[in-house]
């Protein structure tokens, strides 16, 4: 009988102390963050918004100077062909007058 009794007890403390524990718990989480906290948590969220609009910034600005660079080489190779179907013509024009 008191082997029985002091197992009740046991329990009874076990389940006493699981109850703190979990009111504990619920009151930290429930409980407001303090304007503190919240006003550093809101300036980090600032800081990432602005390091994330300067990375996309810069991408835009990389790929807009690559497209930039692109396009001028392509130019450049339009006036190389152009230069040499002119230097072509002209030396069918040359072959064409001396054969006559």
């Amino acid at each position: 009988m008191e082997n029985a009794f002091a197992y009740v007890v046991a329990i009874l403390f076990f389940v006493i102390a699981l109850n703190f524990l979990m009111m504990f718990r619920r009151l930290k989480r429930d409980f407001p963050r303090k304007r503190k906290t919240v006003a550093i948590l809101e300036r980090e969220a600032a800081e990432i918004r602005d390091m994330t609009i300067q990375r996309r910034l810069e991408r835009e600005n990389e790929e807009a100077e690559r497209y930039i660079e692109l396009r001028n080489k392509t130019f450049e190779l339009y006036e190389q062909v152009r230069q040499n179907a002119a230097a072509a013509e002209r030396e069918k024009e040359t072959h064409d007058q001396e054969t006559v």
